[in-house]
Formats: C-alpha cells, sequence, structure tokens
C-alpha cells in the first residue's frame, strides 16, 4: 500500500522535473549559441523581439580619388611664384623676369670717323644743296660740334661762291648754326660788297669784329672786294 502511494508521487512530480530539465537545457543553449537558442525558446506573451539593425558596411576608401583640394596656395607654395619672384615669366619682353642688357656702348673713333665722312659730303661741291644739308643734320645727330657743323656748310659756301645765291645758303646755315664764328659773316660781307651795297657790307664787318674776327679784318685794308667801304670811318676804326 505504501509503495503504491510512493509510486503515484513520483509520477505526479515528473512533469515538473521534466520541465526543470528543459529549462536548464535552454539555457546552457543561450550560453552556448544565443542565436540558435533565441530561435528554438518559447515566445513568451507580451513581448516582441526587435530585429538587429545592421549599419552600413565600411566603404574602402583604398581605390578611390582623393577629394578636389580646398587648400588656398600661398606665396610660399613653390607652384605659384609669389609676387615680384624674379623667375615669373615677362609675358611683354619674353624673358624670365631677367633685365635686358644694356646696348654695347657706341665706339667713339667709329663715330668720330662716320661724323668726318658726313662733313666731308657736305662740302663737296658735287653733292646736291639738298643732300648736303640732310649730311649735316645726320652729322649733328652722329655728335658733330656746332663749330664742326659750321666750319662745313661755311666750306661749302666757299665751293660755291661764283653762285651767290646757293653759297649765301650755306654762308647764313653757318653763321646761325654757330654764333660765334666770324668767317660765315665776313663772306657774306664779300658778297655784299661785291653787289654794291655799302651799308650792308659795312654792317656785316662790324658783326665780324663782334665774333672775333680781327685777322679776318685787316683783309678789308688791302682786299680789292671792300674798296667800296675801305675808306669808311666806321670801317677804319673796326681795322686798326
Amino acid at each position: 500500500m505504501r509503495g503504491a502511494k510512493l509510486s503515484d508521487k513520483i509520477r505526479a512530480m515528473r512533469p515538473s522535473f521534466t520541465r526543470i530539465v528543459l529549462a536548464s537545457l535552454t539555457l546552457l543553449a543561450c550560453n552556448t549559441n544565443p542565436e540558435s537558442a533565441t530561435k528554438d525558446a518559447p515566445v513568451v506573451a507580451g513581448k516582441t523581439d526587435v530585429p538587429e539593425i545592421k549599419g552600413q558596411p565600411p566603404v574602402d576608401n583604398k581605390g578611390a580619388p582623393p577629394p578636389p583640394s580646398t587648400e588656398t596656395k600661398t606665396a610660399g607654395d613653390p607652384a605659384t611664384p609669389p609676387p615680384g619672384d624674379a623667375k615669373a615669366d615677362d609675358t611683354k619682353t619674353g624673358t624670365t623676369g631677367e633685365a635686358a642688357p644694356p646696348p654695347p656702348a657706341a665706339d667713339p673713333a667709329a663715330a668720330a670717323e662716320a661724323n668726318k665722312k658726313l662733313l666731308d659730303e657736305a662740302k663737296a661741291k658735287k653733292t646736291s644743296d639738298a643732300r648736303a644739308k640732310k649730311a649735316l643734320e645726320e652729322a649733328e645727330k652722329g655728335g658733330a660740334t656746332v663749330r664742326e657743323l659750321a666750319e662745313s656748310a661755311n666750306a661749302r659756301g666757299e665751293a660755291l661762291f661764283d653762285d651767290p645765291e646757293r653759297a649765301a645758303a650755306f654762308f647764313t646755315w653757318a653763321r646761325d648754326k654757330d654764333a660765334t664764328y666770324p668767317n660765315p659773316v665776313f663772306n657774306l660781307a664779300k658778297q655784299s660788297a661785291n653787289a654794291g651795297e655799302v651799308p650792308q657790307t659795312v654792317e656785316l664787318l662790324k658783326e665780324v669784329s663782334k665774333r672775333g674776327g680781327k685777322t679776318l679784318l685787316k683783309q678789308v685794308g688791302f682786299d680789292p672786294t671792300f674798296e667800296i667801304v675801305k675808306d669808311d670811318a666806321e670801317v677804319q676804326k673796326l681795322i686798326k
């Protein structure tokens, strides 16, 4: 009788024992494999599992081109030369900022020789009057002195003395070019005396005296050209 009661108690306790074993196995499964345990675990009423939100997979930037640089280049950046850099290209001259070399200095001897040729050309009777004046202008630009220019023009006038009009043009040119040169004025006085113009001859001889032409005035006393004025009182004072 007592054995029958014990069997009944054991039979009644078996479901509870079974549940304890199952719970233990479930707990063990959760610790070893949470994912499978979650799937196999019984659903508890009133509780909803929130699905796991997986983040965006990381982007591999190794092969991607670098983003454009927003860095502002400064004056120290070698790619952008600073203002005033001596190596900056000069778009006007085509150089690299270097100063252009000065032109070679003119040879004084060569310049003097060139001027001499021009002055000799102006003196030559065969040279046309237009070309002679042009040669005088070129010699002046080349650095010839006013005395050199006046002497050359006066010499041309003397070569053309038989052609009074042409000669007078160069005597006058020489007279105006050098205000201290007496020779062209004396030659103009000769032309005036040949034309019988006494007052004008006297005035021209006075100008010769002002320019320091004392040696030239001595010719008045014995040169037949000045026969018409040599006895003039003013001229006598000039030639003493």
